[in-house]
């Protein structure tokens, strides 16, 4: 086909369907094109165990248990069997209509969301293809069919010459072979089901290929996501690599993305919730969550114009906060795609307004992102104490000289920014924390002074804020303004 992300389309579209023994099931644990914890199927049952075909296609009874089977396919773990199920519910046109209305009530999400962008889809089932479909797939050559009855020969040395001789055809045999697999014969189904799957994963590995070279044609690129991550990253072979990961790991959640699918924000809190049981399991040695799909959470979550922007927030903040997680993304000299979507999603945290952004900002050591965030939390004036003094730290870990007058306005604020309690240093009342202390920490820092040598007796030092926020007080009031009083004489002009 002349466009590339259809020949992908297309060799995914039936893989699984046709892949070998369908007796198999694979035990996902980890997804790669699959979803976790589930068993995959690799197609329905082609025969019992007399040699019968327990699927009829010509309609009845059997064809709706084989629409039942296809629609719990929908939410197959692996992803090429749920695309292969919904092309072929789409082609079944309305006489799936039925069993498609039905799964809009499935509780399974996936099922739920493919079920209703199929039955939108019907219309259009109907229709006969477009003219560049018909020239770019032509029908079966007689020489084909001939090859194809052979797959069914007595002779085993037949069967086996005739099946060489279709899988060296490649994707000019998909069509007899896909005419084949409702063929009578049991033999030559099963027999055509191994041929396409090879054909299908060559056409499909092709296309990837293609797309990873940048070998593109003149046609615009229409894989799911593909060009809002293009914006973000660029268009180098490392950001195709990557992108090529995610299309096989996470494309149903790129599709529901791409379409604005209601069921969304269903789809990532479950993929979020997945990849959460990595990142807690406080196992050094545990795998690592695959880069493809934190790609795909991040994507997602960066993009402000999802109506539900805000509610994935905090469930990928929790992930994105884990030890684990700052493991998978990499150090701050570390440049790298998912780092660079980090920043998108952090970035995006800010705009709507959440303190995540400057949270993370603190964790991954984004710099610029961090003071910009803490500069506009300390000059909106309505910030909360507690926010507002990870922005005085957050300048104060970051900032240099221009940033002095930002925060020395805030050694006037005496507002209680934190306050906790230890018998073991002061027996009656609370050890307090005010925005002024936080400040003057911050500038000391900032300008290369000991805290100690003004009286700051509790810091413990910390790796994201300098020093742990609850250690930023004194035990007494007389501690708090002699560390003023000091701060102030010194920065005096000079008086001639």
């Amino acid at each position: 086909m002349g466009v590339l992300c259809r020949v992908i389309v297309s060799a995914i579209v039936f893989l699984c369907w046709i892949a070998g023994d369908t007796s198999r099931s694979v035990s996902v644990e980890a997804p790669g094109s699959e979803r976790p914890n589930t068993a995959v199927s690799l197609g329905p049952p082609l025969a019992n165990q007399h040699g019968q075909d327990t699927i009829d296609r010509s309609g009845g009874p059997e064809l709706t248990a084989a629409q039942r089977e296809l629609v719990q396919q929908l939410g197959d773990a692996s992803y090429i069997v749920r695309e292969e199920a919904a092309e072929e519910l789409a082609r079944q046109g309305s006489a799936a209509k039925d069993v498609l209305t039905d799964a809009l009530a499935d509780p399974d999400p996936e099922i739920r969301w493919r079920a209703r962008l199929l039955l939108h889809r019907i219309p259009e089932a109907a229709q006969a293809e477009d003219a560049d479909d018909r020239l770019a797939a032509p029908g079966p050559t007689a020489q084909q069919r001939q090859l194809v009855q052979q797959l069914g020969h007595p002779s085993f040395f037949t069967r086996e010459r005739a099946a060489e001789e279709l899988a060296s055809q490649g994707v000019a045999g998909k069509a007899v072979l896909t005419e084949a697999l409702k063929d009578p014969d049991l033999e030559i189904r099963m027999r055509a089901r191994r041929i396409l799957d090879g054909v299908l994963r060559d056409e499909f590995e092709a296309g990837l290929a293609a797309f990873i070279a940048g070998v593109d044609g003149k046609e615009q690129r229409r894989l799911p996501g593909w060009t809002r991550f293009k914006d973000l990253v660029g268009d180098g072979r490392d950001a195709r690599e990557m992108f090529a990961r995610m299309i096989r790991s996470e494309g149903s959640l790129l599709s529901a993305y791409e379409k604005q699918s209601p069921e969304l924000p269903t789809l990532c809190a479950a993929r979020v919730a997945w990849v959460q049981s990595y990142a807690a399991s406080g196992d050094p040695n545990a795998p690592v969550a695959p880069p493809e799909t934190m790609a795909t959470l991040l994507l997602i979550g960066s993009d402000e114009t999802l109506k539900d922007h805000s509610r994935g927030l905090s469930q990928l903040h929790q992930l994105l906060s884990q030890p684990a997680a700052l493991q998978w993304i990499g150090p701050p000299d570390h440049s790298s795609i998912l780092r660079t979507l980090l920043e998108k999603w952090a970035a995006s945290a800010a705009s709507a307004g959440s303190h995540y952004g400057l949270a993370l900002a603190l964790k991954y050591d984004l710099k610029e992102l961090g003071l910009q965030q803490a500069t506009r939390f300390i000059e909106q004036g309505t910030t909360s104490s507690s926010t507002l003094q990870y922005a005085i730290m957050t300048v104060g870990r970051f900032g240099g000289d221009e940033h002095i007058p930002l925060l020395t306005p805030l050694l006037e604020n005496k507002t209680v920014c934190h306050r906790w309690s230890s018998p073991r240093l002061k027996k009656d009342g609370m050890i307090n924390v005010e925005v002024r202390d936080t400040a003057l920490v911050a500038l000391l820092h900032m300008t290369g002074k000991d805290p100690a040598e003004y009286g700051f007796k509790l810091l413990v030092e910390n790796r994201e804020t300098v020093y742990a926020v609850y250690s930023l007080g004194f035990i007494d009031d007389k501690e708090r303004e002699a560390a003023h009083a000091k701060w102030a004489a010194e920065s005096k002009p000079d008086e001639k």
